[in-house]
């Protein structure tokens, strides 16, 4: 079963649609699969409230989420979290706006990572994440905070292709079992790539970074 919703415009004039965020953990709990395209997300989004839970060990419980999440071209103007979750299918998120917090932290996610053209204007952490895909992609995002990578695995492609982050942008202790790709990308902040692992090639051909970045013990060869 799917969650469809999408908002067609009409004569010169969009519609618009708000979806309740709680609704869409409801119906995501019931086993439905998410796609909702052109919609503003009201409110916090929680996806550990959006499947069965069950204990990882007696201190700690992981949500289980099956079906694909795709979000198209929406606005969320609450924050959007995840922590231990696992998504047993792909993580989309194409061309959306971010207006709070966005946490993705202690998750794993068998399937596609997507944030390609988004903005972030609050603080965005990926951290202590595995990502079990051929490719994610945070290509072409805009992000005006905090952007965080940290000790997260990605077992494929990462791409940062061009991107621009404001503010402090860190991939400490990432692991990338395929290749990073940062070219055309924009760090104007402080950069953190300490202890970052990359398997493959680690290309930044025509990246810009405002202050020289820290690539102390790590483990990558920069094509520059």
């Amino acid at each position: 079963m799917m969650f469809l919703l999408t908002t067609v415009a009409c004569s010169a004039q969009s519609a618009v649609t708000v979806v309740k965020a709680d609704e869409i953990t409801k119906n995501m709990a019931a086993g439905k699969a998410m796609q909702i395209k052109n919609a503003v997300i009201d409110g916090d989004l929680d996806f550990s409230k959006a499947g069965s839970a069950f204990p990882v060990n007696s201190a700690v419980s992981e949500t289980q989420i099956n079906g694909n999440v795709y979000f198209e071209k929406c606005v969320f103007n609450g924050n959007v979290k995840a922590e231990n979750v696992r998504f047993g299918s792909n993580l989309i998120f194409l061309e959306n706006e971010f207006q709070k917090e966005v946490r993705f932290q202690n998750s794993s996610v068998f399937g596609t990572v997507n944030f390609s053209k988004s903005i972030f204007k609050g603080n965005a952490t990926f951290a202590n994440m595995a990502v079990w895909a051929k490719n994610s992609y945070f290509s072409e995002v805009k992000a005006s905070s905090k952007f965080l990578f940290d000790a997260s695995d990605f077992h494929g492609n990462l791409s940062l292709m061009g991107s621009e982050f404001a503010d402090m942008f860190s991939l400490q202790e990432t692991f990338v079992q395929g290749n990073l790709q940062g070219s055309n990308a924009k760090f104007n902040g402080n950069t953190d790539f300490a202890l970052l692992n990359v398997l493959r090639r680690t290309i930044f051909k025509y990246a810009g970074f405002k202050s020289e970045p820290d690539f102390s013990e790590s483990k990558a060869k920069v094509e520059k």
